[in-house]
């Protein structure tokens, strides 16, 4: 640039010196022409400053490019969130409905064994009250002990009675709950599945939290399978599996239910029709 305007310069000299162009005008027009240098380095500078701009601009431009791009999938995978949801929601429902219907199946079948196991009641004639001869309650343990002793040699009654007089005459010992537990257990041994269902459901009310609970659920879904009643059965093996998940009784009740939708399909399946073929006229 400087080299260009010195040679303007010097054409300027020499048309003052060869020219008719006067000393004062020549002055003058070497200083428009300083005054364009100075204005045209200013231009580069700004052209050079609004360049950085636009540069940065750009930068800005691309950065909110890519952030909108984020925002538009963050979008998208929130939609595909709530959609799983709902359908994880409806499942749930879904799963919360059939169970509430299966307990309830369960609970109107209990009721049904109840009121068909449960005696009606003869009149009672009006009679003094006869005092009952005072006897020395036995102890508890003692009877309990021999009640087991009953049940290994399969004296089922005698040990049900024994476990039933520890629960009316001493309520605060310590095994009243494992009596329970093993009444149902006699009735079970006696193939009294009825009374067992009963008698266990009782045991769960009372001690859903026992050790032996597990235990009696399970039993009570093998008498309603004893019974031919598959369906229930189904229905309390897959309640020992919710309430009990981590059990050994969890992992037999699965057994089960896969036993039972064995022989589900195995009775569904048609069996094949007999093609008889006319016989020729001889």
């Amino acid at each position: 640039m400087k080299k260009g305007i010195s040679l303007i310069f010097a054409g300027f000299a020499s048309i003052a010196l060869f020219g008719c162009v006067t000393t004062g005008e020549f002055d003058q027009m070497k200083s428009d022409i300083a005054k364009l240098y100075v204005e045209n380095s200013e231009l580069r500078k700004e052209i050079s400053e609004l360049k950085t701009r636009v540069d940065n601009l750009s930068s800005d431009l691309n950065t909110t490019v890519a952030l909108k791009e984020g925002q538009l999938t963050l979008i998208a995978q929130t939609q595909d969130y709530v959609k799983e949801l709902q359908i994880l929601k409806g499942k749930f429902e879904e799963s919360s409905y059939n169970n509430e219907k299966r307990f309830k199946e369960l609970n109107d079948k209990i009721t049904e064994l109840q009121a068909k196991l449960t005696p009606s009641a003869p009149p009672v004639e009006k009679q003094e009250p006869v005092q009952p001869p005072k006897e020395t309650l036995k102890d508890p343990k003692q009877l309990y002990d021999d009640a087991h002793i009953d049940i290994k040699n399969k004296n089922f009654t005698s040990a049900r009675e024994k476990f039933q007089e520890i629960i009316k005459n001493d309520p605060d010992f310590e095994l009243v709950p494992n009596a329970y537990f093993w009444i149902g257990e006699t009735y079970y041994g006696e193939k009294k599945y009825e009374d067992a269902i009963l008698s266990y459901e009782e045991f769960l009310k009372r001690y859903p939290k026992h050790d032996k609970a597990p235990g009696a659920l399970l039993k009570e879904g093998m008498a309603f399978l004893e019974l031919k009643d598959k369906k229930t059965a189904k229905v309390v093996f897959e309640r020992v599996i919710e309430k009990y998940p981590q059990s050994k009784e969890a992992t037999i009740a699965q057994q089960k239910i896969v036993e039972i939708l064995k022989s589900m399909n195995t009775g569904t399946k048609s069996t094949p029709k007999k093609t008889t073929t006319k016989k020729k006229r001889k």
